[in-house]
């Protein structure tokens, strides 16, 4: 069987699980925010590059609901939001293989997205995190 990679939200400490991601079927993870500072004389040649550290980014996940009722659609709607509470810190992490793993420092600023769907069977979803913020 294929590995299959899971999303999943960590309490701040990183180690307490808060919340798994069910059918992640879109990301712009794995990333670094690198950030250099770049001085450029006005009277030399060239100039000096300071590399530094991390700038903040957005993570986005894209995902999917899937159930076979209304009620059941909207709980899981329900316990997403219930469980990434907005301007709480987190650890997100993403299998890179069976026993590793990205890890990135994670806050939701923003409201999760619900695309237009009758939730019949299926409600789609977008969540996104600002990294490096805490």
């Amino acid at each position: 069987m294929p590995f299959i990679p899971s999303f999943e939200l960590y309490k701040a400490d990183g180690t307490t699980p808060q919340y798994t991601f069910p059918c992640v079927y879109e990301t712009n993870i794995p990333q670094t925010g690198i950030k250099n500072t770049v001085i450029e004389g006005m009277r030399g040649i060239g100039c000096v590059v300071v590399p530094g550290s991390e700038s903040s980014f957005d993570i986005t996940l894209h995902g999917v609901f899937l159930a076979d009722t209304y009620d059941l659609i909207t709980q899981a709607i329900d316990n997403m939001e219930t469980y990434i509470v907005a301007g709480t810190t987190y650890v997100l992490k993403l299998d890179k293989t069976v026993s590793t793993a990205y890890s990135y420092n994670v806050i939701r600023l923003q409201s999760i997205e619900y695309p237009v769907s009758l939730r019949l069977n299926y409600q789609e979803y977008i969540v996104t995190f600002k990294t490096n913020s805490w």
